[in-house]
């Protein structure tokens, strides 16, 4: 796809990988990769046009829009280039969709899968979203976007705000602030306008699923997480009270203990 894409391999033993979600970065895995690199080789990749990767460009050099089709084509060619013949899939918000896509659509590559506070279904978007599909102000934040509101962003996928360091809170800013990716927003949104995410794929999905959710997810309703349960066939779901859109973040510790597990258990 002639893009250059920001990649972290870690450890040794079976193949995970992990995808982030909106606006963050393979950073969002770093504490529960920590942990996870012990038992098995974790990969981790910056979606466009976030983190390092930064936005696709067409031939004249300009940012392409990037709909679900390019993010298919995307997670394939990585996978494909990294050659990823079997392994775990693990993802969070717009990330467990591409996941759980990935093990729909190659179901001979992903042996396992886990998926937290997932995109799938149509469902009224957060404001910080939002304001990306409104005309005037995507062309204004080709410009400029306030740091207030992208902390107050950040702060809102919480459940705990306490629990966000402000380390973690200023790298956001820093790679969302970040010119290239900040003007390519607006040009990735569509992904969640333009209609399903084809949920009606889900019963397709032939691996043995986790979904945990976070039980106050101000992003995705909890009852996306029921929803997501009675769709993939042999699914479970673990519920996390007081934790919000990013239970990797929130509560890694309990995260990594639940992927292990899963995984351990295949």
């Amino acid at each position: 796809m002639g893009l250059k894409v920001h990649v972290s391999i870690e450890g040794s033993g079976p193949d995970v990988v992990m995808i982030h979600g909106f606006a963050a970065s393979l950073h969002t895995w770093s504490d529960v990769c920590a942990q996870m690199s012990k038992q098995f080789r974790i990969i981790r990749f910056d979606l466009p046009p976030f983190g390092l990767t930064g936005p696709a460009l067409d031939q004249q050099g300009c940012v392409r829009k990037m709909d679900v089709a390019f993010y298919q084509q995307f997670v394939d060619a990585v996978l494909d280039e990294l050659q990823i013949k079997k392994c775990v899939m693990i993802g969070n918000s717009f990330g467990g969709f591409l996941s759980w896509d990935q093990a729909q659509r190659h179901p001979e590559r992903v042996r396992g899968l886990i998926i937290s506070d997932a995109v799938g279904y149509q469902q009224p978007l957060p404001i910080y979203i939002t304001l990306f599909t409104i005309k005037p102000i995507a062309w204004l934040t080709r410009h400029a976007v306030p740091a207030f509101l992208l902390r107050m962003a950040v702060r809102d996928v919480y459940g705990d705000k306490s629990k966000l360091k402000k380390e973690v809170l200023e790298r956001y800013l820093e790679l969302f602030m970040h010119k290239p990716n900040r003007s390519a927003v607006g040009h990735m949104v569509g992904v969640f306008t333009d209609g399903e995410l084809g949920s009606e794929r889900l019963p397709e999905i032939r691996c043995k699923t986790l979904i945990v959710w976070g039980g106050d997810d101000r992003w995705v309703s909890i009852e996306m997480a029921g929803r997501f349960n009675r769709d993939i066939p042999h699914s479970e779901l673990k519920v996390y009270r007081e934790v919000g859109h990013i239970p990797m973040e929130e509560a890694p510790d309990r995260f990594a203990a639940d992927c292990i597990e899963f995984i351990e258990n295949l």
